[in-house]
């Protein structure tokens, strides 16, 4: 995968994002600073203290069971025989991310100004992770929200929907 794929476009007022570190499980996929991640276990989050994050898969966040965590700030330590860290912005109400779209035909405004509030979820078929803006991926189960965008870069504007994250209860 790449580095920077998602950043982040606006901290939603505040000076800086927290960051945390988590433990990642030996033998997962590498993760990269820019790439989200997500709780490794699927259900309650009150599982044992076992739970790990991991780099998000195709097709998620969803609005049950993905558990959306935030932007890994760093690359991760993890190794095929160790288990390690991801220090990860943690996303946060009112935070706004950036990223390019799947569709490489180029963004326009109208497309922007048609596509706002509408519902998608990260692309993961390449490299890189994109923001799925085909017409197909639009669900009111996905988590990724549309909020704006900019033709010039073509890139899509988001939040995540509380119910895709690890901050359901709030």
């Amino acid at each position: 995968m790449a580095r920077g794929d998602i950043r982040i476009q606006d901290t939603g007022g505040r000076n800086v994002v927290p960051v945390r570190r988590f433990p990642v499980e030996s033998g997962q996929t590498a993760i990269n600073a820019g790439e989200p991640v997500m709780v490794a276990t699927a259900g309650e989050l009150d599982a044992p203290l076992d739970v790990y994050v991991i780099a998000l898969t195709d097709g998620l966040p969803l609005s049950t069971n993905s558990y959306f965590v935030g932007i890994a700030a760093a690359d991760g330590t993890h190794t095929s025989s160790a288990d390690g860290y991801v220090d990860v912005y943690l996303d946060l109400p009112g935070i706004i991310y950036a990223a390019k779209q799947k569709n490489t035909a180029g963004l326009s405004q109208a497309e922007i100004d048609l596509g706002t509030f509408k519902r998608y979820v990260f692309d993961l078929t390449s490299s890189s992770y994109t923001l799925d803006d085909t017409g197909t991926a639009v669900s009111s189960n996905n988590g990724l929200i549309i909020v704006g965008g900019n033709p010039d870069s073509d890139e899509w504007y988001f939040t995540t929907a509380s119910s895709a994250t690890w901050r359901k209860d709030q």
